[in-house]
């Protein structure tokens, strides 16, 4: 793999992430080439990458677009993911330190910045950065591991709910809960409340994309 290419798929990866990149979107080889001003070859090279994690699929003589999930599927993943998040924040409350403190509450005054400007672009980023906080500071490295590999597959689609109306300010006065029950020791609270917050994403979001069609 090229360093041209590894910047190409990070840099997808963060638009697939933040909703910038919607499941269903085409990516035209040519047209990346051009934007990016770069030959084919990385292009494909970045494209062959995102398909074999699971970011994009190709569809016979049409090419990569974002791969979309089954509303199934997309319940399936949040299910799991709801439990493991729910276990960090036990985890994170039991083994606090300074440090886990801050990056969650740093975490928490992004939201809330992106939330006053009603930027759902910037909430996705750090809605990310408040629950990779809490990933960390379980202190247990296969959870983190596992967390990072669901996300994968349920980033691009837990942005959308964030352009329903007050969503961004819900979103946020969720997390301002579960960081406090974390903050004050209280893991199995906290659980509960990561639970709810990751599980009103996943249940919403199969309405949200029959009203897209």
């Amino acid at each position: 793999m090229t360093r041209v290419a590894d910047q190409l798929i990070e840099t997808l990866k963060n638009e697939i992430h933040a909703g910038v990149l919607k499941p269903g979107d085409q990516l035209e080889e040519a047209a990346l080439a051009q934007r990016f001003d770069v030959s084919r070859t990385p292009v494909r090279e970045a494209v062959r990458s995102l398909v074999e994690c699971g970011l994009l699929e190709t569809r016979s003589r049409k090419g990569a677009f974002v791969r979309e999930l089954s509303a199934k599927e997309i319940l399936d993943l949040f299910e799991v993911a709801a439990e493991l998040e729910g276990l960090a924040c036990r985890l994170a409350a039991e083994r606090l330190t300074a440090e886990t403190t801050q990056a969650i509450e740093d975490g928490l005054a992004a939201c809330q910045k992106a939330a006053n400007a009603e930027d759902p672009v910037a909430y996705a980023h750090a809605n990310l950065a408040f629950h990779t906080a809490i990933h960390m500071g379980s202190g247990n490295d296969r959870l983190i591991e596992q967390l990072s590999e669901l996300e994968t597959r349920i980033n691009p689609y837990r942005s959308m709910p964030y352009r329903m109306r007050n969503r961004l300010a819900q979103s946020t006065q969720e997390h301002r809960e579960i960081m406090t029950a974390i903050l004050d020791g209280h893991g199995a609270r906290a659980s509960d409340l990561m639970r709810s917050h990751m599980m009103l994403q996943g249940q919403r979001l199969p309405i949200i994309l029959q009203n897209l069609k």
